[in-house]
């Protein structure tokens, strides 16, 4: 996590009951809390607003709050995906190993803010998610936790996303429990002028670090699907670890290495 200086956590609700909960939420990350949005001095607040849990960049001038980092499984991108483009002849879908009357247990192994894993679980895959910042672990877990209010999202979000704070490499090691898909989304490399540079993919960055372990997960994983490792990277990326993957599914900016485990197909 970033250095506790930069970020503070208050509510943009005035309310005894979240004020509380934001208080908690500080002693929890041993970060300071501010009662309200305008005392805070520092850039990085983490705010319950009336969106959900948000991570808020708060500038000198409190006006002009920008939302950072935030989830809304119910509205916006996610949202729109999920009622517009809910098929499983789409990318995602593909890679992940879905087809007509097969739905794959799915382990996501950098869960981020969850957009991948909500697509999954609309799909009608049980999706266990690992985020191993807990900071976004907490928004999306926030976000989770409006969706299961919605009629449209409960179902999914209830029975077939499961969230879990830790990290995933020393999880692997340890658990018995097997998934016929482990999906991984590692942190883009580093590019001058690229989208990494906005101002939110910063702060990801900040909060999480780079993914030096990457390659590490990668090689762990493969020794813990029943089917397949799925490793989304920017197009023109270096294939992880050198490793050939079986098959390519590519996008207009991105692509889905695929590394097939069953049957003797798995790449050295």
């Amino acid at each position: 996590m970033t250095n506790n200086s930069t970020i503070s956590v208050s509510s943009t609700i005035n309310s005894v009951a979240i004020l509380q909960k934001a208080t908690e939420m500080a002693k929890k990350f041993n970060l300071p809390f501010c009662n309200t949005i305008d005392n805070c001095s520092t850039e990085l607040v983490l705010a319950y607003t009336d969106k959900g849990l948000q991570l808020l960049h708060s500038p000198a001038n409190r006006n002009k709050l920008v939302s950072l980092l935030a989830v809304d499984f119910v509205h916006g991108k996610n949202g729109y995906r999920h009622a517009k483009n809910c098929t499983i002849k789409q990318h995602l879908a593909r890679a992940a190993g879905i087809k007509p009357g097969i739905r794959p247990t799915i382990l996501d192994a950098t869960a981020g803010l969850g957009a991948d894993a909500f697509v999954l679980a609309s799909l009608g895959c049980r999706v266990t998610l690992i985020e191993r910042s807990p900071l976004i672990a907490a928004i999306l877990k926030d976000g989770m936790a409006r969706a299961l209010k919605h009629e449209r999202t409960e179902e999914i979000i209830k029975n077939r996303m499961y969230l879990h704070c830790c990290d995933t490499i020393n999880l692997l090691r340890t658990m018995q429990e097997t998934f016929q898909t482990i999906y991984l989304d590692p942190m883009y490399p580093h590019k001058s002028g690229s989208a990494l540079n906005k101002q939110a993919m910063r702060t990801i960055r900040n909060l999480v670090g780079d993914d030096t372990d990457a390659g590490l997960l990668l090689d762990i994983a493969l020794t813990k699907t029943q089917e397949r490792v799925v490793v989304k990277r920017p197009q023109n990326a270096p294939l992880l670890t050198g490793r050939k993957p079986s098959h390519t599914i590519t996008m207009k900016n991105s692509r889905f290495d695929v590394y097939l485990t069953f049957k003797g197909h798995l790449n050295g």
